[in-house]
């Protein structure tokens, strides 16, 4: 309904501003009239709800609206979809509208038993210019449903269905079409799956199947990415007892493999780790990295871990690609160089407003520290005062946290010393939505 709304938008922003109006003051009061075209759908839908249906919209993904355009046939011409639920042995019903001589009138309708409409997508799986519908069904409890149906000429067909926890759709093998990717979570004692369907130019539907890690009690995140030797890399993120795990599947000649997957043990051993830190794609090139967590030489009794983020191949193989100190109680992270050798980490949270980590070498069990670098977190009302500080300088501001460092160590004392503008360029903040993964 974006034209629709664009249109009561400007209308009432012309009514406001009073540009270019004349006659009786009482039109300057009266609501702007509903386009024909929005009328035209108003009464087609209103058809359907007479006959005892009541709006019924997705609940999760990202089309949730009650009433959807889609230009489901690639001629430019939006086609209508609007979601309901009625009486009957299929009560939920998706009806799509076509218009034809200035009109709407309901072409096709998909039905479905179940509790809900879980969610919908559009995508030409089969490259014929005609978008498929991907439609989840909420069956009650934890399950759901997922159905692909075929929309050509208006004429609806299913064409593969089967259980999930998660979806989503990416091109997995570079030729240009997108494939469907159904993740069932499986269970303590059982292995979770996927299942790709891919659909030809002629409609044939063919699918494959791969096991998960053992052991998956939720799926917590699902995303395709690259590899250091090719794209089109699914990841999948479970939690476990004691962390999380993550599997690595790619899809070529027609076979789905988990490259992380450990056949003697069941679970991806290599991505398996004790830790709340999610896969990231830290450079922004879509590569993304599984952190591992490393614990360093303590100075008390606290241990603190750093990051070493591990890029694979095709083939299974990992290396590190960088390492970090991710503060998550202060929502920031440094990227960490290798020249840096062994080191260790404290707290500072003496004064008021203001947390500091210290970065010390660590030279040797028993012997003091050397201390090179603080960074500080001030959030208090006199934050910009702290920051001011001698020997400190912004890294970082935003909102009502400012981050400031103090550089302990010089490059005369030290030549792998950093300097401000090294940290400026490797400090990052942790935003919020990768504090809850």
């Amino acid at each position: 309904m974006r034209r629709i709304l664009l249109l009561l938008l400007g209308a009432a922003l012309l009514t406001l501003c009073g540009c270019g109006l004349s006659g009786d003051i009482d039109e300057l009061y009266s609501l702007p009239q509903m386009a024909d075209e929005y009328m035209e759908l108003q009464r087609a839908i209103d058809d359907v709800l007479s006959g005892g249906a009541v709006y019924s919209a997705p609940v999760d993904g990202v089309h949730r609206q009650s009433v959807q355009l889609c230009d489901l046939n690639g001629d430019g011409e939006e086609e209508a979809v609007a979601f309901f639920a009625a009486d009957g042995e299929k009560p939920l019903k998706i009806c799509f509208f076509r218009r034809s001589a200035g009109k709407y009138e309901k072409a096709a309708v998909i039905e479905g038993a179940g509790s809900s409409i879980e969610s919908i997508d559009y995508e030409d799986l089969d490259g014929d210019g005609w978008m498929e519908a991907i439609v989840g069904w909420g069956m009650g409890g934890d399950l759901k449903m997922l159905e692909i149906y075929t929309l050509k000429g208006f004429q609806v067909a299913s064409i593969a269905a089967a259980d999930y926890s998660r979806y989503l759709t990416a091109d997995m093998n570079g030729d240009g079409r997108r494939e469907l990717l159904a993740v069932r979570r499986g269970s303590v004692e059982a292995s979770g799956s996927v299942t790709l369907y891919a659909v030809a130019g002629d409609g044939e539907t063919s699918f494959a199947t791969e096991k998960l890690s053992t052991g998956l009690d939720g799926i917590t995140k699902l995303a395709v990415g690259a590899l250091k030797d090719r794209p089109g890399a699914l990841f999948v993120e479970g939690s476990c007892q004691g962390g999380l795990v993550t599997d690595i599947l790619t899809y070529e000649d027609g076979v789905l493999k988990n490259i992380t997957l450990d056949p003697a043990t069941g679970v991806s051993q290599g991505t398996l780790r004790s830790s709340t830190a999610a896969f990231q794609d830290l450079a922004g090139d879509e590569n993304y990295l599984i952190p591992i967590p490393r614990p360093l030489p303590a100075q008390g009794e606290t241990v603190y871990r750093v990051l070493d983020w591990y890029g694979y191949n095709s083939r299974g193989k990992r290396t590190i690609v960088t390492t970090t100190y991710h503060n998550y109680s202060d929502s920031w992270y440094l990227i960490l160089p290798e020249s840096w050798g062994e080191i260790s980490l404290r707290r500072e949270d003496s004064d008021v407003g203001e947390r500091a980590v210290v970065f010390s070498f660590w030279n040797g069990e028993g012997q003091p520290v050397t201390d090179f670098l603080a960074i500080y977190t001030l959030s208090g009302e006199n934050r910009e005062e702290l920051a001011a500080r001698e020997g400190r300088s912004v890294i970082h501001s935003g909102g009502e946290t400012i981050y400031a460092a103090e550089l302990r160590l010089s490059r005369e004392e030290w030549p792998e010393a950093p300097d401000m503008a090294w940290l400026r360029q490797n400090f990052r903040p942790i935003y919020a939505e990768w504090a809850a993964q």
